[in-house]
This record gives structure tokens, sequence and C-alpha cells, in this order.
């Protein structure tokens, strides 16, 4: 069974500390691929005074699983990456043939 939503607290001191529900996320680097985890809304952003609360959610990967993720993770992001190619190729190949139809002598 999974552990209640923790919450992080800001501020200090006590009377003036604000709670705000953490989020779940889920991390996609080679350390943790696939693992769940609670952080501030304001953990890591651009904020004043950004939280640094952070929790796991999901226990440790098994090796095998680890493995199986991170050859996942990299098919997904050489698809991604070949999406892209071919999203910029047809955008050359579109302002090509706007500039062609446009301006004719």
């Amino acid at each position: 069974m999974a552990n209640p939503m923790p919450f992080c607290l800001l501020g200090s001191p006590i009377s003036d500390a604000y709670y705000h529900p953490d989020k779940l996320n889920t991390s996609w680097s080679n350390d943790n691929p696939g693992k769940r985890f609670f952080g501030c809304k304001k953990f890591g952003s651009e904020f004043r005074k950004p939280c640094r609360f952070f929790s796991w959610f999901d226990p440790p990967l098994t090796p095998r699983s680890r493995i199986v993720l991170l050859g996942f993770l990299k098919k997904v992001r050489t698809l991604e990456d070949a999406i892209r190619r071919e999203r910029r190729t047809w955008f050359l190949v579109l302002i090509f043939v706007t500039i062609l139809l446009f301006f004719k002598p």
C-alpha cells in the first residue's frame, strides 16, 4: 500500500509556514528510470524561495527492471529525436516551397 501523500513545510517561523501539497512525478533520469517521487510544486523552480522537499514513492528497482527500463528509455529518446528531425525537414521543405511559389520572377 502506498504511503499517504506527504506535505512540505515552507517558511520559518512556524506561524508563517505554508503547506504545499506535493505532486507525484516520475523520474526519467538514467539513475532512476520510471521511479516515482513526491516533490513540492516549488521544487527546483525559479521561485524566490524554491522548496527542497523530496520523497521517493516507489521502492528501489531490481537490477533487471532497471536494465529493461533503460532500454525502453533509450528507444523512446531515439524515436523522439527521429520525429524531431523529420519535423524540421518538413518545415524546411514547406519554407522552400513557399518561397518558390510566392517569389516567382
